[in-house]
């Protein structure tokens, strides 16, 4: 074989290399931005049906969010990583520019909802609490009233107008004023029972949403110095919070 031949050989063999780090570099983005595309078509079609006003589906959506965020960051860190093995292609160097500049605003948004759900969580707690206090004062009313009854008459009549009323015997075993202690006493030991409830509820309510935020807000955080070394791929995609979070990288 003569130099020309393997000067020949070489190069064509050169060519090919090139060929397969292109098309590599190629399907390495493409599959980034279908991972990409997988996780948000997960998050959006979960979310349904859309209720914007209520805090309980806007936790669920911070954690779908959360809960995507690795997946997210590992399909974004593809196409960066396609460049480098095709850095002359222009679409990869587009590409690579528009993944970081997205990554440097979900760091953005990771960092406002840390501080974000604690808000959001109090108000899904109260919500909560505000149905079995409500219950709880139509029974101090129900009581309230039935002690202003000066008869078996006026019982009857009123016990009627209640919502879920219920059936009255025919003749009490006892006199008015007994049957009407009966009822006070034991709407009174309802009031207890849902005071009780409610109360525990809050209690249990609480530990479990303070258990899920700090996860949640320790996840935000990781992943949101994670997408600012992303974004700090590319000078054009940095920010106040990737700035912050390169200092610490």
């Amino acid at each position: 074989m003569g130099p020309e031949e393997i000067e020949s050989y070489g190069d064509s063999g050169s060519e090919g290399r090139n060929r397969l780090k292109s098309k590599t570099a190629s399907a390495l983005a493409i599959i980034g931005w279908l991972v990409v595309g997988f996780n948000l078509n997960g998050i959006v079609f979960g979310a349904f049906p859309l209720k914007f006003a209520t805090p309980e589906w806007q936790l669920n959506l911070i954690s779908s969010l959360l809960a995507s965020s690795t997946s997210l960051l590992i399909a974004a860190s593809l196409i960066p990583l396609a460049l480098v093995l095709s850095p002359n292609d222009k679409y990869l160097q587009e590409w690579n520019l528009l993944a970081c500049r997205a990554a440097s605003w979900f760091a953005i948004f990771l960092v406002v909802i840390t501080p974000l759900q604690f808000y959001i969580g109090s108000r899904a707690l109260k919500n909560q609490t505000i149905t079995a206090y409500e219950a709880i004062g139509k029974l101090k009313t129900i009581a309230k009233d039935i002690s202003s009854l000066k008869s078996e008459d006026e019982l009857r009549a009123y016990v009627v107008t209640l919502p879920n009323s219920p059936r009255l015997p025919a003749k009490f075993d006892a006199a008015f004023p007994v049957i009407k202690q009966r009822a006070i006493d034991n709407i009174k030991a309802q009031i207890n029972a849902g005071s009780e409830a409610a109360e525990l509820q809050k209690s249990q309510g609480l530990q479990t949403f303070l258990k899920e935020a700090i996860r949640n807000a320790a996840q935000a955080i990781l992943m949101a110095a994670g997408f600012s070394a992303l974004a700090g791929l590319s000078s054009r995609s940095r920010n106040i919070v990737t700035q912050f979070f390169e200092n610490f990288i």
